[in-house]
C-alpha cells in the first residue's frame, strides 16, 4: 500500500504515477531526482508534490501528518 494515501495530494500523485517519469542520479551530495511528464495534469502534481517536498525539508516531520492541497484539472 503506497504511502500517505489519506493526504489528497499523495493520493493523487499515486493516481496518475503511470504518467511520471522519475529518474534518479547520484551526486557527490546524495541523490537527485528529477520527475517530468508529458501530461497536463500530472506535470502540476509533481510541481505541487516538490512545493510539499520542500515544506517536509523546512518544517520537518511537523509537515508529515498534514493535507495538502490537488491542483484543479
Amino acid at each position: 500500500k503506497p504511502i500517505h494515501m489519506r493526504d489528497p495530494l499523495f493520493r493523487e500523485v499515486f493516481n496518475n504515477a503511470e504518467k511520471i517519469k522519475i529518474t534518479t542520479q547520484e551526486t557527490e551530495h546524495g541523490v537527485q531526482v528529477t520527475e517530468t511528464s508529458d501530461d497536463p495534469y500530472a506535470a502540476k502534481l509533481v510541481q505541487f508534490h516538490a512545493e510539499v517536498v520542500s515544506l517536509f525539508i523546512k518544517n520537518g516531520f511537523s509537515e508529515m501528518p498534514k493535507n495538502h492541497a490537488v491542483p484543479e484539472k
